[in-house]
């Protein structure tokens, strides 16, 4: 009888470290754990973005209310669905962005941005969701000047947003250019416009936009692979393995909607 309490004894304790083992494990692969886990806990998913980019990030208003939307917008949401949590954005400045990510104050940047080998030493990258060309914008009344001719935007000043795909392409392409850079999107159009600068060089989606607020201008024939990887989502350095996961989860869902989403807000961008 003692014996066989012996052996009854043994097997609980077995069977309890087997459980016990099962549920570390368990607890080990969970998704709440790492980055996730920490986002999970507060609840908020926090991203840097863009202030003025439309349509991927823009104000404007609806029915007398400011409203901030656009493809990216839409691209956070689907994230902090897939996360199980709300979401905040803070908008800043192009220039603000890795100083932000780095210093924590974001989870991650969702804002366009290409992940170039020099920003890679600076942020972890998702796959890529969205990729588009470059077109360079003259004045109308300097359209004939600078279509086609190479020689002349060699020599022309080309407005371009610090720190964009479209700096070092135009460097390359351009050496002798005068490039002057702005923080915002919309200053582009502005510089051309009031003769600051000859010409301005963004993605076709974004140009069009700006042709549509500034008549007075007019896209060249120019059209560039800026050589780019494509936009993507920029999180910190040593970001766990789980969220950049989720992250590219996400993207792959959307990859092909993002495309219509970019289409589909060009309709709210205001003139």
């Amino acid at each position: 009888m003692f014996k066989k309490g012996k052996i009854f004894i043994g097997v609980a304790v077995a069977l309890l470290a087997i459980i016990s083992l099962s549920a570390c494990g368990k607890s080990a692969n969970d998704s709440s754990n790492g980055d996730v886990g920490r986002i999970q806990k507060k609840g908020t998913l926090v991203v840097g973005i863009i202030s003025s980019n439309p349509p991927y990030e823009f104000h404007t208003s609806i029915n007398g209310k400011d409203k901030f939307r656009g493809s990216d917008v839409k691209l956070v949401k689907a994230i902090s669905k897939k996360l199980g949590v709300k979401y905040q954005l803070k908008q800043m400045d192009v220039d603000g962005l890795l100083p932000a990510l780095q210093a924590k104050k974001v989870d991650m940047l969702v804002t366009s941005l290409s992940p170039t080998p020099e920003r890679k030493k600076a942020a972890e990258f998702s796959n890529v969701y969205y990729k588009s060309t470059a077109a360079i914008t003259v004045r109308k009344t300097d359209f004939k000047k600078f279509n086609g001719n190479t020689k002349a935007l060699s020599r022309a000043t080309i407005a371009v947003v610090n720190s964009s795909i479209q700096e070092p392409m135009l460097q390359k392409m351009y050496p002798n250019a005068t490039l002057k850079k702005f923080s915002k999107v919309t200053d582009l159009a502005l510089a051309v416009a009031n003769n600051k600068a000859d010409a301005f060089c963004i993605d076709v989606p974004t140009t069009k936009l700006l042709l549509r607020q500034n008549p007075s201008l007019k896209q060249t024939n120019f059209s560039h692979d800026d050589g780019s990887a494509g936009a993507a989502v920029a999180m910190p350095k040593g970001t766990s393995e789980n969220l950049i996961k989720k992250v590219n989860q996400v993207i792959k869902a959307n990859k092909q909607q993002y495309s219509k989403w970019v289409i589909d807000e060009t309709k709210y961008v205001q003139e």
